[in-house]
């Protein structure tokens, strides 16, 4: 009898915490979460599942990294925030940007595009957009966990309920992070997520339209994979079909040497931890811009919209198939 009451004793604190975390997400308050999650660490029961759920991520050390990064958005802006969590976290981190890519992405209407393998991705780009008008296209769950960044994304819906997926693509890590994200917020049936997409296109279009800023990966959240969804060549064709006043720009990146296990030795203590276990220094984490290519030099109107997607998709592959082939200046 004890032991029966003792596990509904549990399955009631646990429901319990999930609604308060549940409350602090749908505030937009990543503090309150922290301190509800460190609340709950030293509780009987509920505090060995959250330790169980460290031991595969350390989710309490990106509380913590995400409650500081979202005082900085909030004070200095997503720019240098971002510069601020690389410089901090990744300490020593490579971009090469060529001198007329770094003029476009100052000022003019552009796509910036490329590969995600980890959730450094936006902040490895972002520290060199230094604009208000710069937005990303972004998983919803990001928007509202860091209500600052949310003033930067343009939300879509993502499938984090599919785990065979997650744990394909991420492994136990991403699992992790899919589990956490559902539990903050129910996933939305398929119907309304797509409606909810098709909408993030038309806004992603509109904003490069008027002058706007862009950053999407075509191939989503995984490490790797030669499929991109169709979202860029619907943006890219609908400004080619409606362009703006001022010609628009596409801008392709690559982001190297980093991956799920790198950002979370990072979490977990980055060169300590290094250190501790006598791992060989790896190479630093880069970004490598492309030259800016004039959205007008796309034949953006001929064959279906997976066509041009396949040939975007070729072209990037082209401008990175040298991985030693320098694109730019050096950070």
């Amino acid at each position: 009898m004890k032991d029966g009451r003792d596990q509904r004793a549990l399955r009631r604190r646990w429901a319990d915490l999930l609604r308060q975390l549940r409350v602090a997400y749908a505030d937009g308050d990543v503090g309150s979460i922290r301190d509800l999650w460190y609340k709950a660490m030293v509780e009987p029961g509920v505090g060995l599942w959250l330790r169980f759920s460290n031991r595969f991520y350390p989710l309490q050390s990106l509380l913590d990294v995400s409650h500081e990064l979202e005082r900085r958005m909030a004070e200095h802006g997503l720019a240098r925030a971002s510069r601020w969590l690389l410089d901090e976290g990744v300490k020593q981190w490579v971009s090469e940007v060529p001198p007329s890519t770094r003029a476009v992405l100052s000022s003019e209407p552009v796509i910036i595009y490329g590969n995600h393998p980890t959730l450094l991705t936006p902040f490895l780009v972002s520290a060199h957009v230094e604009r208000s008008d710069h937005r990303i296209v972004a998983a919803s769950f990001l928007g509202q966990f860091l209500p600052t960044f949310g003033r930067y994304a343009i939300p879509v819906e993502l499938p984090v309920n599919q785990w065979w997926k997650q744990l394909w693509q991420g492994g136990l890590q991403r699992l992790v992070v899919a589990y956490w994200a559902t539990r903050l917020r129910p996933v939305l049936p398929r119907p309304t997520a797509r409606q909810r997409n098709r909408a993030a296109v038309e806004l992603a279009t509109s904003h490069v339209r008027q002058g706007g800023s862009l950053l999407i990966a075509p191939q989503g959240w995984r490490r790797s994979g030669r499929r991109w969804y169709p979202g860029i060549g619907r943006i890219v064709r609908g400004l080619a079909r409606e362009p703006g006043e001022r010609p628009a720009y596409l801008v392709a990146y690559h982001e190297e040497g980093t991956s799920d296990r790198l950002v979370r030795r990072l979490l977990e203590g980055g060169e300590r931890r290094r250190r501790r276990h006598g791992a060989a220094r790896d190479r630093p984490p880069r970004i490598r811009f492309g030259e800016p290519v004039p959205l007008s030099a796309l034949d953006a109107n001929e064959g279906t919209v997976e066509d041009l997607v396949e040939r975007l998709r070729r072209g990037y592959e082209e401008i990175f198939s040298d991985p030693k082939r320098r694109v730019g200046e050096r950070r």
